[in-house]
């Protein structure tokens, strides 16, 4: 009887660990209407243009701009619609922001002190 109990809980956890991974992926209603939207091969939003501002992370991308996103649904790039600190660096709004597919910072335009 332990076994089957052990069994069924570790199916709960791996089904949302699972679930929770497309969760967290944005959609193509995030997307300007008539904006073009590409796809990644596993139908994951790829890019787009922003029709509103977008919070990922603490991150806000702006509207208007191009945002992408890896095939795992986590921010890659995106316009800064606000000035934001990440690891020290203070990254500069109204310009790119990229990241790493782990989440850390790649590269922005650094505000000027």
């Amino acid at each position: 009887m332990k076994i089957i109990k052990f069994l069924f809980f570790q199916s709960l956890v791996i089904t949302f660990l699972l679930a929770g991974f497309n969760v967290f992926a944005a959609d193509q209603s995030i997307c300007n209407t008539g904006a073009n939207v590409v796809l990644h091969n596993n139908g994951a939003l790829k890019s787009c243009q922003l029709k509103d501002n977008y919070d990922v992370n603490n991150i806000t991308c702006k509207n208007g701009g191009t945002v992408s996103f890896y095939s795992t649904g986590k921010l890659e790039s995106c316009f800064l619609y606000a000035e934001v600190t990440l690891s020290k660096t203070v990254c500069k709004s109204d310009a790119l922001i990229s990241f790493y597919i782990d989440g850390k910072l790649k590269s922005c335009l650094k505000k000027d002190n």
